[in-house]
């Protein structure tokens, strides 16, 4: 429990609860990315789909609601078009990589080192400290999704697949940071409109490789394919990536790239009603410390919130200041 002298402002709790959602967003897609996978759709084209989706989408949005008010500075293109193709283009496609070279429980583990990340460019690049209390977090968080991957059935891994996937927890870890970065200037559906833009451009450019058939999308595997495609389209993208942002105004990278690794869960428990898959205990047993390994992580970094600024940004002080 944390005590009212250190209490987390209710800034810094709304933070967190719009990452909670960005999180059940993007993991409540994983049931229909399954399904998407198994149609004439490759996993290249189920990426645009949703990628594309997800942009339009969020443009429209921020074209209704932030009229007169979308400009960027030509100073800033960079970090839109490095946050959009990078983090969210380039880690989509990284990831389907791994995933078809791992199993899917090692490349998730290997994405999900994206907090460590995080943690490690904080501490040592920003030179701020960090308690103890959040290494700990953020090693029984690993444990538990090592043991609902069941990264142990791997008998022999591929070193490609193994590269891929920690592009793809370097990719993740920089949405996170770039995010942080851009929000101190920018409108945050302003910057995931853009950002994602950038991805679609990116992605649509590469449909030269990869020519999507339109008439996939006529087609039913569980249900309409252009119906799945909707949804991890305008909630699996569109939402998380909005929700991901709005929540960045008040907590720090740290904290979202942990409470984003909700979706793991999220996925796991949305495919089982969905999908029918079924966890065995111990994948329940790890869920449960995944959940565990996040609530004291957030703990550590909510007992230095109260000295944060409404903006999050950290005021310097014995915990958070320069080492």
């Amino acid at each position: 429990m944390i005590s009212p002298r250190t209490s987390a402002p209710p800034h810094y709790l709304r933070g967190l609860a719009l990452g909670a959602l960005g999180a059940v967003a993007m993991g409540s897609a994983a049931p229909a990315l399954k399904l998407l996978a198994a149609t004439e759709l490759s996993p290249v084209n189920v990426i645009q789909a949703r990628i594309v989706i997800g942009a339009v989408a969020l443009l429209a949005a921020a074209l209704l609601l932030r009229r007169g008010r979308m400009a960027v500075r030509r100073a800033d293109w960079w970090l839109v078009a490095v946050y959009g193709v990078l983090t969210i283009a380039v880690n989509q496609i990284v990831y389907t990589v791994a995933i078809t070279r791992l199993p899917v429980g090692v490349a998730l583990l290997l994405e999900y080192l994206s907090p460590v990340l995080v943690a490690l460019w904080v501490r040592f690049v920003q030179r701020r400290r960090l308690s103890r209390l959040l290494w700990i977090g953020i090693a029984v968080l690993l444990a538990g999704l090592a043991v609902v991957t069941q990264v142990w059935t791997a008998a022999a891994l591929d070193i490609v697949g193994v590269l891929f996937g920690l592009m793809a927890a370097l990719t993740l870890a920089a949405r996170f940071l770039l995010a942080e970065r851009g929000l101190r200037t920018h409108d945050p559906l302003v910057m995931a409109a853009w950002g994602a833009c950038s991805a679609a451009v990116a992605l649509v450019a590469a449909g030269a490789f990869a020519p999507f058939p339109w008439h996939a999308l006529g087609t039913t595997h569980g249900g309409p394919v252009w119906l799945l495609a909707l949804h991890t389209g305008l909630i699996g993208m569109a939402g998380a990536i909005l929700l991901g942002v709005l929540a960045q105004r008040a907590i720090l990278a740290t904290s979202a790239s942990l409470i984003a690794a909700l979706e793991i869960i999220v996925g796991a428990a949305s495919a089982a009603v969905v999908l029918g898959e079924r966890l065995t205990v111990a994948q329940w047993l790890g869920s449960a410390a995944m959940l565990a390994g996040i609530v004291l992580a957030q703990t550590a970094v909510a007992r230095a919130s109260g000295r944060l600024g409404r903006s999050g940004v950290p005021v310097p002080n014995q915990e958070t200041g320069p080492a």
